[in-house]
């Protein structure tokens, strides 16, 4: 924001100006520069997007009345005159993108050069002098923060001002004679025929200001800012009313700055103010109500300032005190200051009208130690996990390239949000897994000559919601995920899964229904079978997540890419892909480790060799083992899987069982574990049709 210090003048007696930069730096509108442009200064303030009042030298005048205790001096405007009817009138389709719409009517203006002295104080600025009528609504821009458009209203068709969407591939001019493409998205002032601007960015050619205008229409509106900056990003087409629209100005002066506009033409370019404001809609203005203890300040400071003090400030900024008492006030927060909304907004305003400097250094403050939200702490073990286990951690990009579209994703199979524009060249897609850009990771790693490309990335993807019907959820979920590629196959991916998994105490179950050796455990993961285009059939699986009395869920797949992958990422050995969904678990699993006594007494080992059909799965046979729930089973692992159609029989398979038998009171006797082992025998045979093979 450039200031003017002649214009600056004009509200507020000013100090010199070293002690005037000084002062507003340190509260926050840092200085950036100071030129000298004819007999005027140009002061370059650097404002943050938080303040958007002071983005008018009003505003500014406001921070020096505070700063220096001066007072401040705001032009008051009034508009009177002959009030003859009129059939014009403005409606608004869009009430979410336009709240509020006024307009004014001045006819017979006499349109030519602006006098001297605004055209100086423009040009101090870095604006550029137009016509009278067009400066005007720039000067009061300037001087306000609220964004003016003029129109020739001769140049519209009827007598009224739509406020719509546009139509899908509606083409609209603009005043620096570009044609744009607009979008549904985006909202417009139309007339009855044609758009005549894009809300709250910039106005059309056809009725721009020009010599010929005699008869001139005053838009001030209020635009929500999230589609002014989508519709100014998308069409690359920013402007000053565009980068105060996204800030959101002040509601008040939408009236203000209509009424200020008018009187200044008329002093300028005469003519007759033809009618009231024309409006529709009501402002929309959002003021806190704020609570402040009267210790706080000095409870975060250190230093102690007065409740007089404390109450000068905050009135002189325009807090307006509702309740006063020995131990709380309570403040409403200025309609230009909706950025204070929390009992610590308004002990950083009076920290930096106070001046920082007064802060003492050596004076110990006392703080309460942060305590980690589940979810970091979750977070935190995870990642941990993840580098003990030798992985290095990766941060990728939130986009992807259209390349791996095909990467379909474990969480939803609606398509990918597309940017436009691309945040960056060639990756317009949001992701909606973390996989591709892990593999792009890993390639890019391997082929730079590393030879450890074990990554692994907590980050969030973005995710259409299928169901849009439901009321109270916004249309993007973000779900946390945690992504792990490194070389192996799937076995050594699953284990690195579990691994996590159990760190966070969720376990395996033998089967949905209950858990492996876990006494008490109400919530545990079981492992399936999972078709995907980017992994191996037959060497992929699905994570589900069982708790009681809920529903199943999918919270992970583990699995070996497909040949296809493989060759699109350069990579001559397997490789395999871990994505566990984080978001949830913080509220179910533990993270401080049981610590168990190890039995002092001696395992005992043995194997069985099961031959079974080809289609059970080793999770069928494992809980067939576990269900004789025999106290000194401590493990059950896989051998190997042997087929022989000759020796086993056509759709047979052999698996070999290696159990470890101990007990925690005594020494297990051969005919104790003899015992044990024929009662697993005869559950295998019973729940998966196994037979021992001799």
């Amino acid at each position: 924001m450039i200031v003017s210090l002649d214009w600056l003048a004009d509200y507020v007696d000013l100090p010199e100006v070293d002690a005037l930069t000084e002062r507003l730096l340190l509260s926050g509108l840092n200085h950036e520069s100071t030129k000298i442009i004819h007999d005027d200064a140009a002061v370059d303030l650097e404002v943050t997007s938080n303040r958007p009042d002071c983005l008018g030298h009003i505003g500014v005048a406001r921070e020096v009345s505070v700063l220096f205790q001066r007072p401040l001096k705001i032009p008051t405007v009034s508009i009177t005159g002959p009030e003859p009817p009129h059939s014009f009138s403005v409606a608004i389709e869009s009430t979410d993108i336009c709240p509020f719409y006024s307009a004014r009517l001045i006819r017979g203006v006499t349109v030519g050069p602006s006098p001297d002295w605004l055209v100086r104080r423009l040009e101090t600025v870095g604006v550029a002098s137009v016509n009278n009528v067009v400066d005007v609504t720039n000067y009061v821009m300037l001087e306000c923060g609220q964004p003016l458009h003029a129109f020739d209203l001769n140049s519209l068709n009827g007598e009224k001002i739509i406020v719509r969407r546009a139509k899908e591939g509606e083409s609209f001019v603009a005043i620096n004679h570009k044609e744009y493409k607009l979008t549904s998205e985006m909202c417009v002032i139309s007339d009855s025929k044609q758009s005549l601007a894009i809300a709250g960015v910039m106005g059309g050619a056809e009725t721009e200001i020009s010599l010929e205008t005699t008869d001139v229409l005053i838009e001030s509106a209020q635009f929500a800012p999230l589609p002014v900056r989508s519709a100014a990003r998308a069409l690359v087409l920013g402007s000053p009313s565009s980068y105060r629209f996204e800030r959101g100005p002040d509601p008040a002066a939408v009236e203000w700055a209509s009424c200020r506009a008018v009187e200044l033409i008329r002093d300028l370019a005469g003519g007759t103010f033809a009618a009231p404001a024309i409006q529709a809609g009501s402002l929309s203005s959002s003021q806190s109500t704020i609570d402040l203890r009267t210790h706080r300040v000095e409870q975060v400071l250190g230093v102690s300032v007065s409740l007089q003090r404390q109450r000068e400030i905050l009135q002189s900024l325009g807090f307006v005190e509702q309740e006063s008492g020995d131990d709380v006030t309570r403040w409403l927060a200025p309609t230009w200051r909706r950025d204070c909304t929390r009992e610590i907004d308004l002990v950083e305003e009076v920290a930096r009208i106070e001046g920082y400097d007064c802060v003492p250094e050596n004076i110990p403050i006392s703080a309460v130690p942060v305590q980690r939200s589940p979810r970091e702490r979750m977070v935190r073990v995870v990642s941990e996990s993840c580098v003990a286990a030798g992985f290095c951690e990766a941060m990728t990009r939130s986009v992807v390239g259209e390349r791996f579209e095909e990467f379909s994703s474990p969480w939803g199979d609606a398509p990918a949000l597309v940017c436009s524009p691309p945040l960056v060249q060639g990756a317009d897609r949001l992701r909606r897994t973390l996989l591709p850009s892990l593999l792009e990771a890993r390639s890019n790693s391997l082929s730079s000559g590393s030879s450890h490309g074990d990554l692994f990335e907590i980050a969030h993807c973005y995710l259409r919601r299928e169901d849009e019907s439901l009321e109270g959820t916004v249309p993007v979920e973000e779900p946390l995920l945690l992504a792990l590629a490194t070389g192996g196959d799937f076995f050594y991916g699953k284990g690195f899964a579990a691994a996590i998994l159990e760190r966070l105490g969720v376990y395996e179950w033998s089967s949905a229904e209950r858990p492996v050796s876990q006494a008490g455990v109400e919530f545990g993961v079981t492992y399936h079978p999972f078709e995907s285009a980017v992994m191996q059939e037959g060497r992929s699986a699905e994570i589900l997540f069982h708790s009681k009395g809920e529903k199943s869920r999918r919270i992970g797949v583990v699995g070996e890419f497909s040949e296809g992958v493989m060759k699109m990422c350069g990579f001559d050995k397997n490789s395999v892909g871990i994505e566990l969904r984080l978001d949830g678990l913080e509220f179910t699993t533990k993270y401080e480790s049981t610590l168990l006594s190890l039995s002092s007494f001696p395992s005992i080992d043995r194997d069985m060799n099961l031959v079974v059909d080809e289609g059970i799965s080793w999770a069928s046979v494992r809980a067939a083992i576990e269900s004789t729930q025999c106290d000194a089973l401590e493990s059950v692992h896989l051998g190997e899987i042997w087929r022989d159609a000759e020796r086993l029989g056509e759709g047979k398979k052999s698996v070999v069982v290696s159990i470890r038998l101990r007990s925690s009171k005594e020494t297990l006797s051969a005919e104790q574990a003899n015992s044990f082992v024929k009662a697993m025998v005869r559950s295998c045979q019973d729940r998966v049709g196994a037979a021992l093979r001799g």
